[in-house]
């Protein structure tokens, strides 16, 4: 009888250290899934886009969005259509909402921007630059005082690169003097305006044997790109370069030089890294285009603006999209078109 009132006690301590182990089991777990066993901070980001008609911005929309939800926040979409006044009114209407823990702002303009910026920091909102540069230099550094950080694509490196491209496929036909047209977005656009003058000057500077010798505003819109290079080749008939800020106004111009017999002596040089543009170059339709990198410029900037909200830590608050998320040397050839995964 003592034996078997031993062996029940025993069996009933031996269960009572396995409820125990269980239940410490729980707590660590409950504890490891975010520090306090709470889930992460709801948090609510206003992110201002510049045009959101823009195949590129839809990409950044689309990014945003999946970024947020992954996280635990939510995102709200504010589209400038290009309009600089519109994005300021925008930035007003959310901070006095008083809905949002955090700024993502693309600027229309970067300088008239700043001020916005300014008082939504003012409030206690947190703000990430997020494509082009807030202020008047094109850098990725912060240009006003408390934002949180940037993640830039530099108008000034696109706009360089697409001259590069232009002296690569003069240099490919063997033209000297080499006679290229130029398409380009909207001057409205502060990132379309600063890409144009540094491409033209770029030119002047380092490739004087480059002519340009016609140039117009197709403000990324592929048909009106089309109309444009057709009339452009009509009085320019000795082109041997068209050089375009948008890959989707390359493919429609591809397409007026080969309706007009012109396919084999003129290449066509263009910006953005495009799915579409980047088959274009493997199939020899196009020749070379600056790299962007929409998805990842627009999640890494909502990551950093969901921890600014939560006030969890941020590794690295200045990002130069161009060289920091895209591939090295930032221009897509045939050489290496195959090996390029593009983001849109």
């Amino acid at each position: 009888m003592r034996s078997a009132v031993a062996r029940a006690i025993s069996l009933l301590a031996v269960a009572a250290l396995v409820l125990a182990a269980c239940g410490g089991d729980d707590d660590e777990s409950s504890s490891s899934a975010g520090g306090s066993g709470e889930a992460p901070k709801k948090v609510n980001i206003a992110h201002f886009v510049a045009i959101q008609a823009n195949p590129l911005e839809q990409v950044v929309i689309a990014e945003s969005k999946k970024t947020a939800a992954a996280m635990g926040a939510s995102v709200t979409i504010f589209d400038s259509n290009n309009d600089v006044q519109r994005e300021i009114n925008n930035c007003n209407d959310a901070i006095a909402s008083q809905k949002y823990d955090a700024f993502v702002l693309k600027a229309v303009s970067g300088p008239p921007l700043m001020s916005c910026a300014r008082q939504a920091m003012a409030a206690g909102i947190p703000v990430v630059v997020q494509g082009t540069a807030l202020g008047p230099k094109q850098t990725t550094e912060p240009q006003v005082e408390g934002i949180t950080g940037s993640v830039v694509t530099l108008s000034t490196t696109n706009g360089t690169q697409l001259a590069e491209e232009t002296d690569s496929a003069c240099k490919e036909l063997e033209k000297d003097p080499c006679k290229v047209v130029y398409l380009f977005g909207p001057t409205t656009f502060d990132y379309a305006a600063i890409v144009r003058k540094t491409y033209l000057s770029v030119i002047k500077e380092k490739y004087p044997y480059i002519q340009v010798v016609g140039q117009e505003a197709a403000n990324f819109d592929p048909d009106l790109a089309a109309t444009k290079v057709r009339q452009l080749l009509q009085v320019h008939k000795d082109t041997n370069v068209v050089a375009n800020d948008c890959d989707p106004c390359s493919l429609a111009s591809a397409k007026v030089v080969a309706d007009i017999g012109r396919k084999d002596d003129i290449l066509l040089v263009s910006s953005g890294g495009q799915g579409a543009a980047v088959k274009a170059i493997e199939s020899g339709e196009l020749f070379a285009t600056a790299v962007i990198m929409p998805a990842s410029e627009s999640r890494t900037a909502v990551e950093m603006a969901i921890k600014a909200a939560r006030k969890e830590p941020i590794e690295d608050t200045t990002v130069d999209a161009s060289k920091d998320l895209g591939p090295a040397g930032g221009i897509i050839t045939n050489a290496d078109a195959a090996d390029f995964k593009a983001e849109w």
